[in-house]
């Protein structure tokens, strides 16, 4: 067992919480890979001695009110539970992506090694993003309703079962509940005071950045900081689905019909899982989601 590494509030600017479980490296990789970005942030690293989710993010808690910056190092998801579980009011955030996918490593338009992207944080500025607050439960940056979920709980179980972490197990799990565990349904949706219908729902994406894992620009004019939702829906067949995808690597994704607004409600013919941030969410028939500007404030 890794010992746990003490605290000391009096003296930190900056400390690092690192996921032990993000990404594909094993903890002493983790640990040797932040050692240079620690060095140029005068900062302390913790969490790697976490052995539980539940330690992870209540080690996350107790470091956050001991530094002014809380760096995250870890995935999407990891930046997603700590947003959730210590006060963004009192702390600032920010990331050093470690992740698989890390779609914020674009969102936030970072370059290099984690090295450069340490000096860019120290070198940084803070700056005040928007939140989803998705049925007043929890606050995510990238939320869809859909296929993804299903692809997700497939990825999982192939992740169990021993297939490397990457781009080619997502993609098959992608593939897989595309063709089999995922069902389409009709879907009532309602943004801020329109209301439309979408048959054959494949995925309804509401997000505050233009990015999916792996680079892929999904929704191409999200911003962080403009004070909207912006949603995505598609329920095109594959081979539009497979322009879509392909043109996301490249130019950004030009499928699907794409609106904005603050306020999202949607009714399902039934219940669909919800993904958050790479994350699965609740299962409902029933989703609000509204923004919450400036609700994060990252310094990069």
């Amino acid at each position: 067992m890794l010992q746990k590494v003490e605290i000391h509030c009096a003296k930190m600017h900056y400390a690092i919480i690192a996921n032990p479980t993000s990404g594909t490296t094993s903890i002493d990789q983790k640990r040797l890979a932040l050692s240079k970005p620690a060095e140029i942030l005068n900062a302390r690293i913790y969490g790697l001695e976490s052995m539980t989710p539940d330690e992870f993010v209540d080690r996350a808690r107790e470091v956050a009110t001991c530094c002014e910056v809380l760096v995250v190092a870890g995935g999407d998801g990891t930046l997603s539970d700590i947003i959730n579980s210590v006060d963004i009011s009192q702390t600032k955030i920010a990331y050093l992506p470690m992740g698989t996918g890390n779609s914020m490593r674009y969102a936030l338009k970072y370059e290099g090694a984690l090295t450069d992207i340490a000096a860019t944080i120290k070198n940084g500025r803070i700056r005040r993003y928007d939140l989803i607050n998705c049925d007043e439960k929890r606050r995510a940056i990238t939320v869809s309703i859909g296929i993804e979920a299903a692809a997700i709980r497939l990825r999982d179980e192939y992740l169990a079962r021993g297939n490397s972490y990457g781009f080619k197990t997502y993609l098959k799990a992608v593939l897989n509940a595309y063709f089999g565990e995922y069902r389409r349904v009709g879907a009532t949706i309602t943004i801020d005071d329109a209301t439309f219908q979408v048959k054959d729902l494949l995925t309804l994406m509401i997000v505050k950045q233009p990015y999916y894992g792996f680079g892929m620009k999904v929704v191409p004019d999200a911003r962080l900081d403009d004070r909207q939702l912006h949603i995505l829906t598609i329920n095109s067949g594959i081979l539009k689905c497979a322009l879509g995808a392909a043109t996301a690597f490249t130019i950004g994704n030009r499928i699907g019909s794409y609106r904005s607004g603050r306020r999202v409600t949607v009714q399902l013919e039934k219940p669909l899982a919800m993904q958050m941030d790479g994350n699965l969410g609740w299962v409902s028939d029933t989703f609000t989601f509204s923004v919450l500007p400036d609700a994060l404030r990252i310094k990069h």
